[in-house]
């Protein structure tokens, strides 16, 4: 049973059935989309006999919720089945409802195969009014949005221009994710490619872009799917990208600050003034950094603003050394960052920083909780920190001064860890130690050994976050859950003995 359930439990006990469902995948599918399309025309236009006709006997009425925006969306003109789920004697069925002047997403609980139990509806898009006609296939993310907390199923970020301002910038495919970066990297971007100065790879310097990378239709939460690479007798092979297959870079273009400012406000507003800013580890590419990012952005199902800090890894394993010195040089650009997001209007960031890129974010906050009116970070994540063990115990407190939640993921089978712990020769914060994890008041530490050798990766591997991760991540940034959110995160050690951290079991 999926995570996301748990919010439509009450929901779902309110409607149990006398009799057991048939499943509904046994149901004939046309019959199920034709009985979803009448009833939501029926709730859009009051139309109580369309509604009787498409729901079971024992369906009630004056429990369904009414949706204003229905009349904004206007007739129904097609439906897609999604993802079936089951709770107890119940068939849980996701739906994507195309309408002539937008796009609806449904939960719906399905009886005696194609008859509809109950219905909720989960999210919303409207075109813009300067719109030219939706694509029958993809919605696109607009100017007017509806959706709970509880969203199922995904539904893209908003696009980085508003429809009605900038039709032809509009995201008409549903399964691109659209996100701001910030990079002190010396790059040029021409013909959606990024090219290194190679001679001078740091700028010193924020520079500021768009991005928009494909995710595939096969991709599974937590991996970024690539191309095959071979590398054999001094020659390299890498097979072509197929963005059925694989994540692709599809938008990419460097804008002025006043630009990327002026779009940062426009999707604040329309996304509750949040921003989610990921900032990448050891080890990390230009490019794979901006598939990371993607990655995170589409399986955490986020909807404000996402921000990408790429700093200047060289993205070679043995490059380590420079990597440390170039994730000390990028601070004061980070705090730069945090502080020209809070001047656009960002109110609620949320910042997750992998292995070395805690090594710019904690000494970056440090600095910033010295200020007299300093930027709030609602949640820091930090995953696998590279920091020295004892370092780290000196800076998160001081960043804690402006920090709401902290959580630190932490193994002791992670390849860039360990790695990095040799290089380094010394233990490092994200490492669990034979005595255990670091642990610092209100710190939330989860051992996540058992999940695997990896947490994000070593950084552009094909095989990537761990899911169970993702699906913390989830609970804790987009539904501002504590622990414990999952059922196999408990404390440890285990009782009658004081509990000290938390552990994936």
């Amino acid at each position: 049973m999926k995570m996301h359930l748990i919010a439509f439990m009450s929901f779902l006990i309110l409607f149990t059935p006398s009799g057991a469902l048939q499943a509904a995948n046994d149901a004939d599918r046309t019959v199920l989309q034709q009985n979803i399309s009448q009833f939501v025309e029926g709730v859009r236009t009051s139309d109580l006999a369309k509604v009787k006709s498409a729901t079971s006997r024992d369906y009630r009425p004056d429990d369904q919720s009414r949706y204003p925006i229905l009349s904004r969306l206007g007739q129904v003109t097609g439906v897609e089945l999604g993802e079936e789920r089951y709770l107890s004697n119940q068939t849980i069925i996701d739906a994507e409802v195309r309408h002539a002047n937008g796009a609806s997403s449904w939960n719906f609980s399905i009886q005696d195969g194609s008859k509809i139990l109950a219905a909720e509806m989960t999210g919303a898009d409207v075109y813009g009014a300067g719109t030219p006609t939706a694509p029958s296939q993809a919605p696109t993310s607009n100017s007017a949005h509806y959706h709970r907390r509880y969203s199922s199923g995904y539904r893209r970020p908003a696009v980085v221009q508003s429809c009605e301002t900038a039709p032809s910038s509009c995201n008409q495919d549903a399964r691109l994710v659209e996100f701001f970066y910030a990079t002190d990297r010396n790059i040029q971007i021409t013909n959606n490619v990024s090219t290194l100065d190679t001679n001078a790879p740091r700028s010193g310097k924020l520079s500021y872009g768009v991005a928009g990378v494909r995710i595939p239709e096969d991709h599974e939460p937590g991996k970024i799917e690539l191309p095959s690479e071979w590398h054999f007798l001094g020659f390299d092979y890498k097979s072509a990208t197929d963005e059925q297959k694989h994540f692709s870079i599809k938008r990419l273009a460097a804008t002025s600050y006043a630009d990327w400012r002026d779009l940062i406000k426009r999707q604040a507003d329309q996304s509750e003034n949040r921003a989610l800013i990921f900032v990448h580890g050891f080890n990390t590419g230009f490019e794979d950094a901006l598939f990371r990012n993607a990655q995170i952005v589409w399986d955490l199902q986020y909807q404000g603003v996402s921000v990408l800090f790429s700093w200047s890894s060289k993205g070679k394993v043995r490059d380590y050394g420079y990597d440390q010195d170039s994730a000390d040089i990028a601070q004061p650009e980070f705090v730069e960052l945090l502080t020209k997001l809070h001047d656009s209007g960002i109110e609620h960031i949320d910042i997750i920083a992998h292995s070395m890129g805690n090594r710019v974010v904690l000494p970056a906050l440090d600095q910033l909780a010295a200020q007299s009116n300093p930027v709030r970070v609602r949640q820091l994540v930090m995953a696998a920190p590279d920091v020295a063990r004892d370092k780290f115990m000196i800076q998160l407190p001081l960043a804690q001064k402006i920090v709401d939640g902290a959580t630190l993921y932490a193994s002791s089978a992670d390849k860039a860890l360990l790695a990095s712990a040799e290089l380094a020769d010394f233990p490092r914060a994200g490492m669990v130690a034979a005595n255990g994890p670091v642990l610092l008041p209100n710190l939330d530490t989860i051992d996540v050994t058992a999940v695997g050798d990896e947490i994000l990766g070593l950084n552009h591997t094909v095989f990537a976050t761990n899911r169970a991760v993702m699906e913390d991540l989830k609970l804790l940034l987009i539904d501002g859950m504590k622990l414990p959110r999952l059922t196999q995160v408990r404390k440890y050690p285990e009782p009658p003995a004081p509990s000290t951290y938390w552990r994936y079991q």
